[in-house]
């Protein structure tokens, strides 16, 4: 029986407990087996581009994660061992998920410093052009039209607030905070009767935008950018000359160039961590077709390489000494696996499509059936398999719902840690905040014309050339 045959049997009403179970156990099999293959044939090559970024020293920051690679390779080659005792590869679960959880805590670190060195950026490029030559760029009601243009130029009304969005973020900001509170307010109500979760997520997403959270690994991870926002907190923008511009703009822009390196390595890491544990788990299911051999050959060669193993069988099988002989080798392998993962992508995207159906609607049967475990597994991989490389997996409670009071606790909580934070700040570092934090509320201007107004008012009050010079310029580059 097929997967989509299979699928299809489980969706009739009219089952038997022994033929639901005996389809369930056949399911579980199939989809197994698909996500393992698929996950190899994605490990095959992302494992060898991260071996080339290792060792061409690509990223600076190699040797801060070189403990956790070499530990990473080991529990490779475990998985990838000749040796056919499943007991043995599954044993590296526990620490590969070990090692997928403090690579988010230090992807949530850099993710914060993120955050507050946009805000300084944003302050930055509205300092900038007090000290450079300013082009000619149209004059505010033809600008306000072409911006309108490409806000309600979108087919939807989702494209429509993401452009807006985009624009609000950098138009000089100009509301008081009175009523920036109020939005806030609003914007929190709106969340009464739905999931705590909800609010949850938004109130983490606008702390981090307004540099109010600071995650509890801030303090064992990436200490120097801590040194360089403290010296930034100090700056008084408002009257900075350019020898002061030059200097902290720079230290933004370096500080922005590690945090992506320092991102795309951690990244990496957890992408092929992702796919190991899949494997892992999967490997009672393994599939042995000639093109997952391939895989299987080319992902212990480039683990041979990264442990330095010069008694790797392959070497002296296909005669390779050199390393540059064994890559070419590599390389050589990877055209094999062609077509392959898209092939698997379609059938894995047909097997993830009925699991959630299958948790929600046969759970009883699951457990009758004895499956609860390799279900929950499926669970994990099929969020493994998400476009977020770092999805939680532990299943969480709901907390109920958000009600009328806790919706006001919430609002006056967040807002008197914003006004904590304008506390003897510079006007501008509040703009900065205010700016960067009223894109992420919902839509709170219900019409063209009150965009349009909005957009006015910002223009039109704004006596800082330098700043609405800035902003024009940052938004026509953002909607050509």
């Amino acid at each position: 029986m097929n997967l989509r045959e299979c699928i299809n049997q489980l969706n009739k009403k009219k089952r038997n407990g022994e033929e639901v179970s005996a389809l369930l156990e056949t399911y579980k099999q199939q989809s197994m087996s698909l996500h393992d293959g698929y996950a190899r044939i994605k490990m095959m090559m992302e494992y060898f581009m991260f071996y080339e970024v290792i060792t061409e020293d690509i990223n600076p920051y190699i040797a801060d994660a070189g403990d956790m690679i070499d530990e990473l390779n080991g529990l490779i080659h475990t998985v990838f061992s000749d040796a056919d005792d499943q007991e043995t590869k599954k044993q590296t679960m526990e620490p590969l998920l070990t090692m997928r959880q403090e690579i988010m805590e230090r992807m949530q670190v850099l993710t914060g410093y993120v955050d507050c060195f946009v805000v300084y950026e944003y302050i930055l490029n509205r300092v900038q052009y007090r000290f450079e030559e300013k082009e000619t760029l149209p004059e505010d009601t033809a600008f306000a039209q072409k911006v309108m243009n490409f806000i309600f130029g979108a087919k939807d009304n989702v494209a429509i607030n993401d452009n807006l969005r985009v624009v609000l973020g950098q138009l000089p900001m100009r509301m008081t905070r009175s009523h920036y509170f109020d939005l806030l307010r609003n914007c929190i109500s709106v969340y009464k009767g739905s999931d705590v979760e909800s609010l949850e997520g938004f109130l983490y997403m606008f702390r981090t935008s307004a540099m109010l959270y600071k995650h509890p690994a801030q303090a064992k991870y990436f200490l120097e950018f801590e040194q360089v926002l403290e010296e930034l907190a100090e700056v008084d923008f408002d009257h900075m000359d350019k020898a002061q511009y030059d200097l902290y703009a720079e230290k933004v822009r370096v500080s922005a160039s590690k945090l992506q390196d320092l991102a795309d390595l951690y990244m990496q890491i957890g992408q092929i961590v992702n796919e190991t544990y899949t494997i892992a788990i999967t490997c009672a299911y393994k599939n042995e077709d000639a093109v997952m051999k391939d895989a299987d050959r080319v992902i212990g060669a480039i683990n041979a390489l990264f442990r330095e193993d010069e008694s790797y069988a392959l070497w002296s099988e296909q005669q390779l000494e050199e390393e540059q002989d064994r890559l070419t080798w590599i390389g050589d392998q990877l055209p094999k696996v062609e077509g392959k993962q898209e092939k698997l992508y379609d059938s894995v995207n047909v097997a993830e499509a009925a699991l959630d159906e299958i948790l929600e609607g046969r759970a009883d049967e699951v457990g009758s059936a004895g499956l609860t475990e390799d279900y929950e597994h499926l669970r994990q991989i099929s969020l493994l398999n998400s476009t977020s490389v770092f999805a939680e997996l532990e299943k969480t409670d709901s907390k109920g719902e958000v009600t009328a009071e806790m919706a006001e606790e919430e609002s006056e909580k967040l807002i008197a840690e914003i006004k904590e934070l304008f506390q003897g700040r510079s006007r501008m570092f509040r703009r900065a905040i205010m700016a960067g934090t009223i894109e992420k509320l919902p839509t709170f201007l219900q019409s063209a014309q009150e965009v349009a107004d909005y957009m006015m008012t910002s223009l039109n009050n704004c006596d800082d050339e330098a700043e609405k010079y800035a902003s024009k310029q940052l938004i026509l580059e953002l909607i050509r």
